[in-house]
């Protein structure tokens, strides 16, 4: 309770409305939860096309790319949740 009254007075609220700001949250992941909505990454990619040596009707020359990036992704969760 002592960090949400210091977060109330760093950011000058009252802790009445950041306990009801943290409860609506709350209650709506929850309503997306039970709804089977989460949130979802878009990726936007710019640029004027593929990256060299890139063919997108040929799998076998992207393909590895995907993989690692997949790989570097699961990764980077594993050691934000250690």
């Amino acid at each position: 309770m002592r960090s949400v009254k210091s977060y109330a007075a760093d950011h000058g609220r009252t802790l009445t409305s950041v306990v009801e700001d943290a409860l609506r949250r709350l209650l709506t992941e929850e309503l997306r939860r039970e709804e089977g909505k989460s949130e979802v990454d878009v990726v936007v990619f710019t640029g004027s096309g593929t990256a060299p040596g890139i063919e997108i009707a040929d799998r076998g020359s992207w393909q590895h790319l995907i993989d690692e990036e997949d790989a570097e992704r699961i990764r980077a969760r594993s050691d934000a949740g250690s």
